[in-house]
């Protein structure tokens, strides 16, 4: 009797949490602007998968920045935590006298983050030059050269052409520097006047830059860097804001390898060792020195916290490798792990393209994978609410959201999307995917009806 009791108040309760569930989530469509969108939502428990809610989770959507989530799990997985992108640079000839009869050389290897503000200590330039001073260098008769720069270079077909040359369409290449980004910095007068572009750092040698940059009353950015990878001019156009003595808009660097060598120059010249740029022939080759990236499981914090797409693109091809490959082989990684792939149609590692696509479902098979690897380095690079700025929206309404939901979020104009980790609390441990395309409302508006809805569960 006592049993039959139990099992019937249990029923009832499980009864109520469905009815709950499904009355948050008709809340949630019901939301001003959702109307015409298309919304795909999937969530599990991890302790056993069993799926709680699932609406329109086959529905191949655009996922934005939460793409990023298959890459960075997909090298950690291949690589391991503590795997480190190895440079090596040497020198050819011979020194003598303080000259150095050759060249000085590096080979591209793919790093991506070679003197990388986000990775400060590693300080790739610098070291080089500390190097060639320890020999007592004081002439080089050959070159600072790259190689190895050009091979393989891969230009994402799908990504929109206002995109390519802005900071953060920066493309992965066989050899990356300062995060491939570079800085513009304006001088603005009154309204409508056009603006001065008084610096460029670093410099970009063979580039011209065309400004057509006006002041306006607008308090933000709206300038845009148009021209391709192989242009050897750029221009941009659009508005900042009026008066100002400096105001800094950043560009996507499109020959970091150039970049680099003319600031290793530079700065060599500037401790008095010249470059001569004589032709030198020349078959011995020293090693002078080796850089280490940071660690893979470092790389993989900052490209989910941040959303950094020059990193996701490194690791997806750290993974699998970059273009085409990467679109077909991202399926035959999932299906490897035991995930249905249909309709994963992605068309890069970063999620920039708007002609990527994939179900809510797939990614809440990936993350209850991820979860039973029991992962908490992994885990914890995703960003976490109340604490990292990408979750803020989603918190403003749902305060109990804070430090109980650990997710990756995407965005671009029109969709807002997100999955990771929620715990309820009845401390179990959900796996959350919500991807929303086509919304009209407002941003804050969409966010806030999300968060209700996850504070719901």
């Amino acid at each position: 009797m006592k049993r039959g009791v139990f099992i019937l108040v249990f029923c009832l309760c499980v009864s109520m949490i469905y009815g709950q569930t499904n009355q948050a989530l008709q809340q949630l469509l019901q939301t001003e602007g959702l109307k015409n969108a298309a919304v795909g939502i999937s969530i599990k428990r991890l302790a056993d998968g069993k799926t709680l809610l699932a609406h329109q989770e086959e529905m191949s959507l655009i996922p934005a920045s939460v793409t990023k989530i298959i890459p960075t799990w997909f090298a950690f997985q291949k690589k391991g935590a503590q795997y480190k992108y190895t440079t090596s640079i040497y020198y050819s000839g011979i020194i003598e006298n303080g000259t150095l009869l050759g060249d000085i050389i590096v080979r591209a290897n793919g790093d991506p983050t070679i003197d990388s503000r986000y990775f400060p200590k590693h300080k790739g330039v610098d070291a080089i030059i500390a190097a060639i001073q320890k020999l007592g260098i004081k002439h080089i008769q050959g070159n600072v050269r790259v190689e190895g720069a050009e091979v393989g270079m891969d230009i994402p077909g799908t990504w929109p052409w206002e995109d390519v040359s802005n900071y953060y369409a920066a493309l992965y290449l066989p050899f990356n520097y300062r995060d491939n980004t570079y800085t513009l910095e304006f001088q603005s007068d009154k309204v409508g006047s056009l603006t001065k572009l008084v610096r460029i750092e670093p410099q970009l040698p063979n580039i011209k830059v065309e400004n057509q940059v006006k002041a306006a009353t607008s308090n933000s950015d709206d300038a845009w860097i148009f021209g391709g990878p192989f242009s050897s001019s750029l221009c941009v156009r659009g508005s900042i804001p009026a008066n100002r003595t400096a105001f800094k808009v950043k560009g996507a660097m499109h020959n970091p390898a150039s970049v680099f060598v003319n600031e290793v120059t530079t700065k060599l010249a500037k401790r008095n060792i010249s470059v001569e740029k004589q032709k030198t022939v020349s078959t011995s080759e020293t090693e002078l020195l080796k850089l280490y990236s940071a660690p893979l499981k470092d790389i993989i914090h900052i490209t989910n916290k941040v959303s950094v797409n020059l990193f996701a693109e490194a690791l997806g091809d750290l993974a699998i490798g970059g273009g085409d490959q990467w679109s077909k082989e991202v399926v035959v990684l999932l299906k490897n792990i035991g995930i249905d792939a249909s309709g994963v149609l992605l068309k890069d590692a970063c999620g920039l393209s708007p002609m990527g696509a994939a179900p809510a479902r797939v990614f809440t098979d990936l993350l209850t994978y991820i979860g039973k690897q029991d992962n908490q380095a992994f885990v914890n690079s995703l960003p976490l609410a109340g604490a990292d700025g990408g979750l803020l929206g989603y918190c403003h309404a749902s305060p109990r959201l804070k430090n109980n939901l650990k997710a990756k979020t995407g965005s671009m104009a029109g969709v807002r999307c997100l999955a990771g980790f929620l715990s309820n609390q009845a401390g179990e441990q959900l796996a959350v995917t919500i991807l929303v395309n086509h919304y009209s409302c407002t941003t804050s508006q969409l966010q806030r009806a999300i968060g209700r809805f996850l504070q719901s569960l």
